[in-house]
This record gives structure tokens, C-alpha cells and sequence, in this order.
């Protein structure tokens, strides 16, 4: 079920703000007060971690690649690794009218590029993003449970034909990666 906090188009921040007051009202009202607390902790949970500081980008503004934002602070996941890896630093001239507002680079290694604070907006062409989110977020994770179903096995039969505790989960497993193997998915 998709989470309906998180909204897909682009809104202003006062319409959001607009709609988390309305929604605090009414959960307020008739509600018990330990529900409230606990509802608004994770509330703020969700939002400590919302992309609410960079600017969100309609899908598609060029048109082949994916857009994701880079930080020229993180030293673990350095831009310096990713350019290696094909990403390419986005131009403001790239994005056309209507983004003439948002900050480029004055001076540096990404003079002229989209920035936000510390963070550059880089491009990915599209079918390298796709093999790699399959690969890093499907064939890696099911290698891992096919894995994981191989291991109880082996463990099952050498316990002289007994059957594993696990055994129900086990073949839940084997059911949901024959299923997740899907060469149609696409990665947002």
C-alpha cells in the first residue's frame, strides 16, 4: 500500500504545511493522548529524513538520463567515485526555461553546474541507472534469500530427515523470489 504522506507531485511548501495542520486536527479530535504522541514521533521521524531542502525536478526534464543529487562533503560516496562510475554533472543551460532560479556553481570544479547548498545534481543515462537499482535492489537481495532458503536446507537434511522449524517461512521464501525475478520492473 503506498504511504499516502508521501505525495508524488510537486506542491509548495504552504499547501503541505496546510495539509499537515488539517490532518493533526482531525486525528486530535476523539483521539487518546498517548495515540497522539505516538502519532506525531513518527511524524517527525518521517519528516527528519523527507528531501524537503532540494528542489524537486519533474521526471523526464532530460530526457534518457536520471537526475540525482550529489554531495561534494561526503568523502565515503565521493562525486570524485561516481563520476568514475559514468555520472555527469548537470549544466543550468541543460534544464531550459522555468529553472533559470535555481543555484548554479559560481566557480570551482562545477562552475555553471545545478547546486543546492552543498549538494550538485548529477546525470546517470537511464538504462545504466535501471541495471544497476535491478542489481543492487533485486538479483543482490534475492542471491542473498536463495542463500539464506539453501542454508535451512542443509541444515534440515542433516538433522537425519527432520524437518526445520523454519520450514514454512522457508518455502515462502523460494515462493517470493521465483515471483520477485521480474524482468519488467522499473526503478524510480
Amino acid at each position: 500500500m503506498a504511504n499516502p504522506r508521501i505525495k508524488r507531485e510537486s506542491r509548495d511548501l504552504d499547501d503541505r504545511i496546510a495539509d499537515r495542520v488539517q490532518e493533526v486536527v482531525e486525528r486530535s479530535n476523539g483521539a487518546n493522548p498517548d495515540d497522539i504522541a505516538r502519532r506525531e514521533r513518527l511524524d517527525a521521524f518521517r519528516d527528519k529524513w523527507a528531501n524537503s531542502a532540494l528542489p524537486d525536478l519533474p521526471a523526464g526534464i532530460i530526457p534518457g538520463m536520471h537526475l540525482c543529487w550529489l554531495s561534494t562533503t561526503n568523502t565515503y560516496d565521493s562525486i570524485d567515485k561516481r563520476m568514475a562510475l559514468g555520472y555527469e554533472p548537470v549544466k543550468a543551460s541543460e534544464l531550459g526555461k522555468g529553472f533559470e532560479g535555481l543555484g548554479k556553481m559560481s566557480s570551482g570544479k562545477f562552475e555553471g553546474c545545478v547546486s543546492c547548498n552543498e549538494m550538485v545534481l548529477f546525470k546517470l543515462p537511464e538504462d545504466i541507472y535501471q541495471e544497476v537499482m535491478r542489481m543492487l535492489h533485486l538479483e543482490d537481495p534475492l542471491e542473498h534469500q536463495r542463500n539464506i532458503t539453501a542454508q535451512v536446507r542443509d541444515t534440515a537434511q542433516g538433522n537425519k530427515g527432520g524437518r526445520s522449524v523454519l520450514e514454512g517461512g522457508l518455502l515462502e521464501m523460494e515462493k517470493d523470489t521465483a515471483k520477485a525475478n521480474n524482468k519488467n520492473i522499473r526503478f524510480q
